[in-house]
């Protein structure tokens, strides 16, 4: 039996093992992989941050010789036609044209070479407007021929042409780095694709161990819970033989008790052993219902217990004056705690029955089981003519109520008396187990 218990415990013990070592093969598979593909994404990201960087470069370059054209085809225009309007022209170009070469300054700052060519060409561009101003004012002074004589010198020519020159220079070199950018994303993006296959490939190894491993633990699963099953089994059948025996024991003693209390003819003696029995009998009960109830092992229902034990002690008594009310909420405790409050609750019904219920009237006893936040409380309470005036919780104690304040510390409660208006009242307040 020891090798065969032992078995499937060193089976799910490898099984934990190769499952641990799985585990943590994946975790660093999948770690190393998205930091991988992290540090390629963001590679990726930077050149394609170049690759619009490059084209953003090309669109101010066009820009600027927009702006330049549009600056001479408006001089022209003045020259011949002397409209202010085609100054206005001029200088929304020369405007353009500025905010065109600070656009190019900030997206050139990290190429020197761009910058130098771009220092250069600023300086032509700074040349050909000069010219420009030159004709216009040239026009506005004289004859549209001064302001010929002035652009057939050359140097606007010459300016302009060494403006388109650099900026085709600066074109061709964006040209060049767009090229080598995006050789560097097919690479990266190739990259990408194999790293995901890679992955892929990974994941579905992992996947198929995972799987093979998986229904070797199901099998051994399955052994061990089957073994469960039957020690689960004989362990039920014999609590279940183990209460009965004791239920059928503690009638027997009940019955000796009975005798002896029918025997007995002092009053106190009497009362005393009938207290004795009634207690035997409630802890009788517990075991009567712990081996007839469905409910799982070690569970105890309270609620079901108490409305049963309290008809029970009324009725047992012959007191139909008494009016018996419960208000009895659904409580499963451990069993631990079953036998500590049936003697608790016979104690309390006792002592209301005997004390709070004048054989002279007609009486009412309370019996209440619910909850009060974290806690359990079970109360009594009887509408008899209460406690004494001179009563003091610390004083007087009787053997009962002594017995009744153990109990509920072995609950890891405590025991409350109140003195209502009519009646008195006593509670047992214990955690949830």
């Amino acid at each position: 039996m020891t090798q065969a218990a032992a078995a499937p415990n060193i089976s799910r013990q490898a099984a934990r093992e190769r499952a641990f070592r799985l585990l943590a093969g994946t975790v660093t598979a999948l770690f190393l992989a998205f930091a991988a593909l992290g540090g390629v994404f963001f590679w990726y990201d930077r050149a394609a941050g170049w690759l619009t960087h490059a084209h953003e470069v090309r669109i101010e370059i066009e820009g600027l010789r927009l702006s330049l054209t549009e600056a001479e085809s408006a001089q022209r225009a003045f020259i011949l036609t002397g409209d202010s309007q085609f100054t206005r022209q001029i200088e929304g170009a020369r405007t353009a044209g500025a905010i065109h070469i600070n656009a190019l300054e900030r997206l050139t700052r990290d190429n020197p070479e761009q910058q130098e060519r771009l220092a250069r060409l600023q300086a032509l561009m700074i040349t050909r407007m000069d010219v420009i101003d030159q004709t216009v004012a040239a026009r506005r002074t004289g004859s549209p021929g001064a302001a010929i004589q002035i652009i057939r010198r050359g140097q606007g020519v010459e300016a302009m042409q060494g403006v388109r020159q650099i900026a085709a220079e600066l074109e061709l070199e964006e040209r060049r780095l767009q090229r080598q950018r995006e050789h560097q994303v097919a690479v990266v993006r190739t990259v990408i694709v194999a790293s995901l296959i890679i992955f892929a490939a990974l994941l579905a190894l992992l996947f198929f161990k995972a799987l093979r491993d998986i229904s070797l633990d199901r099998e051994a699963e399955a052994d061990v819970a089957q073994r469960l099953r039957r020690l689960l089994e004989d362990r039920t059948l014999l609590l279940d033989e183990v209460n009965h025996r004791v239920k059928n024991s503690l009638q027997q003693i009940a019955s000796v008790v009975r005798l002896q209390s029918r025997a007995v003819e002092h009053d106190d003696a009497r009362d005393a052993l009938n207290r004795t029995l009634d207690r035997i009998i409630a802890v009788g009960r517990v075991h009567e219902q712990m081996y007839k109830a469905d409910d799982a092992i070690g569970a105890f229902d309270a609620g079901r217990y108490t409305e049963a034990l309290a008809q029970d002690l009324v009725s047992s008594l012959g007191r139909d004056d008494v009016a018996l009310e419960t208000r009895i909420e659904h409580a499963v405790l451990d069993v631990k705690q079953a036998v500590p409050l049936a003697l608790i609750l016979n104690e309390l019904i006792t002592n209301a029955l005997k004390y709070g219920c004048p054989p002279d009237r007609p009486s009412k006893i309370k019996v209440a089981l619910g909850t009060d936040g974290e806690l359990y409380r079970l109360s009594v309470a009887d509408d008899g003519e209460g406690l004494p005036k001179d009563f003091s919780p610390t004083k007087r104690r009787g053997l009962g109520m002594r017995a009744i304040e153990a109990l509920a510390r072995q609950l890891g409660g405590r025991f409350e008396i109140e003195q209502p208006k009519a009646g008195a009242s006593f509670a047992v307040v214990f955690p949830r187990s």
